[in-house]
């Protein structure tokens, strides 16, 4: 791809493009986003509660299995 329409499209080193063909023969080219771009873009369905609440509930967690399980 040449440099100007590199630079026009702000493409980057590396970057996956995304290629569109249309109904009429053309083709439509645009950058994708990276994933470190679309990080924090989605919100999340439950609050995170915190390191300390969710290592309380690994450990119950575990404790539960392992008392299912029989194990000691």
């Amino acid at each position: 791809m040449p440099l100007p329409v590199r630079q026009a499209l702000k493409v980057k080193p590396r970057q996956q493009l995304e290629w569109i063909i249309q109904d009429n023969g053309t083709a439509m080219v645009r950058p994708q986003p990276s994933a470190l771009a679309l990080f924090g873009s989605l919100k999340p369905a439950k609050a995170f509660p915190g390191l300390k609440a969710e290592k309380a509930a690994v450990k119950r967690l575990v404790g539960q299995r392992m008392a299912k399980e029989g194990l000691e």
